[in-house]
């Protein structure tokens, strides 16, 4: 096949404007290439035009297979392509040996296995015209085989089982060799719903989106000649974000590579973030040891951030261990530095990350051109209240705004149905929430009932004993629920609104029906958690009016919510996972304290660890010339006040290229002269000394900061010193037995000890 543009001349546009590592990358067709691609650093363009080579050379398109994360890359990479040989008409795929399109195949794993097997599936026995089910439709099919296990949801719950699963799918585990790990009585019922579940797939001719992958790779080893069919098709494969794929996609790539060894991987391990996905570095830190002949092109140059950005970023992850080495530079030397801002709490760090949005608007910098970063979706809430506040137009990627989560909703539904009981969209909604075996039938009965009567749905609700065609047992139910509603509806003039949520959650049993053993049920609780703590700010109301105060601004909230402005032109607020392959002018990371980032969940366990370290460095690195980290000396975050540690990560940023601001003058200099003595080591023999004269001098590379925000604080806070009596509407009297700037610790009568921030805490001085 014949394209309209010369080959391998110096003007060649397939070879222009390359650097050199990218040009070997590309001009290196034949054997097993590593492409280790920093972030920034042009990867994609390299793929492309690698491909585009092999066409140009005379490569036959369908002896060419790509393999992306995203049918999005997919598509970007197919029009670059397009672009490079000036293709413009002709099909794109074509069913393996059945053409010769004029592309080659492109796509995601999921999307290649499913051709695979719509063409090959009955050499395993299988149909296939078979069915591919969603997340939806696994749900919903695990339901009924835990059902027919008779196992309660308490118990095992759907979401939990498929959660393992996937882990075993990943891992290309079936149920006999998953068997191994049953060591408990839960572990066995999984093992059991696992095999059920495989039966029950088949039985419907349906695959699940593991399946797909999984039953490719047993049709290659099941059936040489099918893979050596496909072995002899696709004889130059590529695959991208290699560092991201898990074994069962391993298993697939290796198999089809096998023969012919013209593998072509490109991916970054300081980008592995996927872990909880399945995704196995290993298999990217492995490569040359699986191909010992491979060559290994390290693509350092960065073309989106300034020097200073990556002497950070490079600083950060360094500190991982068993990495590649590699420098990542810019030929764009000059750049702000890095600020790392402390802040006093929670609430000051959503105003300062808003208003440092709008300065940059307001120099030049449109807000789609901005990014809040956070480490859980829990920390978005008070983000998008400043965002509102300030009349700044936000969009929240890849999530629900906080307001808008269904538990937060069913919450928020519970406290209306509490301080209205007629309020019947809040009924229907809660009715079954949690899990009460109060289902469709029932509703109907209660309907009917209702509307013969003429009674709202409350009151149905109460005579519930009347209603025709109810069970026994779910007019219990019923009774139960409604008796509930009531002894709250008697405490909401007794209990702020947070006392009150908090013991209607462990009343409900709330906690343990959100967290099912899932990374989402993780993040479901810790928005019901991160709703208490906006309900603190009305502790030292009356009962009552806590009550309505809280739902007022919640109401409010939301319907401003939806009026968010020119959606053109919106700061971008996502979690850190999400922001991986995007880039931002200004890049703002929040909330990097101990516990919060690196998160609590990996602070015992080395390879988590890593892990987050390896996050902050994609937060990082989407940032072209103002990045911006902040970290709270307190904060109110799952219905508790943290006064956590500065992250662990903030120690290893270079003081050259690091510009450091506090609202605390005091903290500033202290933490200032401490990593200067750090710096200077032994060179330095005198101990530092803390006077005016040394603040404003410069120490190593490290000067004060002019910029200090001083804010005037309630005169009263000096008060609260240690031995100082107190009262608290929640908990009563106490003695403060410590501080530690904005935050104290008080001791209170009835023996519990808690810490709060004196910027927000309904404290009053006895």
């Amino acid at each position: 096949m014949q394209y309209d543009v010369p080959v391998k001349t110096v003007a060649h546009p397939i070879l222009k404007g390359l650097n050199a590592p990218q040009q070997q990358a590309v001009e290196t067709v034949e054997g097993p290439v590593l492409i280790l691609a920093g972030a920034g650093s042009g990867k994609t363009r390299a793929l492309t035009h690698r491909i585009a080579h092999l066409m140009g050379q005379g490569v036959a398109p369908w002896q060419i297979l790509a393999v992306t994360f995203t049918n999005r890359a997919a598509t970007e990479m197919k029009e670059r392509i397009r672009s490079l040989l000036h293709i413009t008409e002709g099909i794109d795929l074509v069913e393996v040996g059945m053409g010769s399109g004029r592309m080659p195949t492109m796509g995601t794993f999921h999307s290649i296995c499913a051709r695979i097997l719509r063409r090959d599936i009955e050499h395993l026995g299988r149909d296939r015209r078979f069915v591919i089910y969603d997340s939806s439709d696994q749900e919903t099919l695990m339901k009924k085989v835990l059902k027919a296990m008779n196992i309660d949801e308490k118990e095992l719950k759907p979401r939990a089982a498929l959660g393992y699963i996937g882990r075993f799918k990943s891992e290309a585990m079936s149920p006999k060799e998953a068997a191994v790990q049953a060591t408990t009585a839960r572990m066995q019922h999984v093992i059991r719903a696992y095999e059920r579940y495989q039966a029950a797939l088949r039985e419907a001719n349906a695959l699940d989106f593991d399946d797909l992958i999984l039953e490719t790779v047993r049709l290659f080893h099941e059936v040489p000649d099918v893979l050596a069919r496909y072995q002899n098709t696709w004889k130059y494969l590529h695959v991208d974000e290699y560092q991201d794929t898990n074994h069962a996609q391993y298993l697939f790539i290796s198999l089809l590579a096998e023969k012919h060894r013209n593998l072509c991987v490109i991916g970054d391990p300081d980008q592995s973030i996927y872990a909880f996905r399945g995704a196995d570095i290993r298999n990217i830190l492995e490569f040359t040891h699986e191909y010992p002949n491979a060559l290994r092109i390290k693509l350092e140059q960065n073309y989106r951030s300034t020097q200073p950005i990556l002497t950070a970023a490079n600083a950060i992850i360094a500190a991982n261990p068993n990495r590649p080495e590699k420098e990542m530079w810019t030929e764009r030397k000059d750049g702000p530095q890095v600020v790392v801002h402390e802040v006093r709490d929670e609430r000051r760090e959503a105003e300062e990350v808003v208003k440092q949005a709008d300065l940059m608007r307001a120099s030049g910098t449109p807000l789609k051109d901005q990014a809040i970063l956070y480490r859980t979706n829990a920390q978005s809430r008070l983000f998008e209240e400043a965002c509102l506040r300030a009349g700044i137009p936000y969009r929240i990627v890849g999530g629900v705004k906080f307001y808008a989560r269904k538990e937060v909703k069913d919450v928020l539904a519970y406290l209306y149905a509490i301080l209205n009981p007629h309020d019947t969209l809040s009924l229907l909604r809660i009715l079954n929430v949690p899990a009460r075996k109060i289902g469709t039938t029932t509703l109907e009965h209660l309907q009917v009932f209702s509307v013969r009567e003429k009674l709202p749905l409350w009151e149905t609700l109460q005579n519930a004993d009347d209603v025709p065609g109810l069970q026994e047992s779910v007019r219990a139910r019923i009774l139960t629920f409604v008796s509930l509603l009531e002894k709250y509806r008697a405490l909401s003039h007794q209990q702020p609104v947070s006392a009150l949520t908090v013991s209607l959650l462990e009343d409900i049993g709330m906690e343990k029906w959100l967290r099912d053993d899932t990374e989402e049920g993780e993040t479901r609780w810790e928005n019901v958690q991160e709703l208490l703590s906006v309900m603190h700010k009305y502790d030292a109301l009356d009962a009552q009016t806590s009550l309505t105060s809280f739902l007022e601004e919640v109401a409010l909230i939301s319907e401003v919510d939806s009026l968010t402005g020119n959606k053109d032109d919106a700061l971008t607020l996502m979690t850190l996972h999400l922001c991986k392959g995007l880039e931002f002018e200004h890049v703002m990371v929040a909330g990097c304290e101990e516990g919060i980032f690196p998160h609590s969940s990996s602070m015992f366990d080395k390879e988590q660890l890593e892990e987050e370290r390896r996050l902050m460095y994609v937060g990082m690195t989407r940032a072209k010339t103002q990045l911006r980290i902040f970290f709270a000396q307190s904060r109110m975050l799952w219905g508790s006040v943290q006064a956590n540690a500065p992250s662990r990560f903030l120690d290893d940023l270079p003081d050259a290229v690091t510009e450091r601001r506090s609202d605390d003058v005091l903290s500033a200099f202290a933490w200032a002269t401490t990593r200067a003595q750090k710096n200077l080591g032994a060179a330095l023999d005198e101990p530092i000394v803390h006077t005016e004269e040394r603040a404003h001098a410069s120490i190593g590379d490290i000067e004060f900061n002019q910029d200090i925000v001083f804010e005037e604080k309630p005169t009263d806070e000096g008060a609260f010193q240690e031995g100082v009596r107190i009262m608290h509407p929640s908990f009563g009297t106490g003695t403060v037995v410590s501080r530690r700037g904005d935050v104290v610790d008080i001791r209170f009568d009835n023996g519990s000890k808690k810490s709060f921030a004196l910027s927000i805490a309904p404290l009053k001085l006895l």
